[in-house]
């Protein structure tokens, strides 16, 4: 074969070349595009825990508080206890969904 042909080849060769590489940080663009949105994710997730444990204990703490002061008051005031607390579950469930 001749140098022409040679050159062609080889021309085309650094075309593919450069496609492949221009693919290649493509993918890498958005293999690090995912990352990062799997870390945000996380994040939130992470967030959202921390706020349902957050919630969490503070029912618990209400719940034996009001286990408590019903445990010392007459029959009244565990009508009104439980009413209460009835009415925040339903207002926290209400305000979360």
């Amino acid at each position: 074969m001749s140098n022409s042909r040679y050159s062609q080849l080889e021309n085309r060769n650094d075309q593919n070349l450069d496609n492949l590489a221009s693919k290649l940080a493509t993918f890498r663009s958005i293999n690090q595009d995912i990352g990062d949105q799997a870390v945000n994710d996380s994040s939130v997730a992470n967030q959202v825990s921390n706020a349902f444990d957050s919630m969490l204990n503070n029912v618990k703490n209400s719940s034996q508080r009001l286990t408590r002061s019903m445990n010392i008051g007459n029959n009244v005031w565990k009508m009104v206890g439980l009413t209460l607390l009835l009415f925040f579950i339903l207002y926290t469930l209400f305000k979360l969904f």
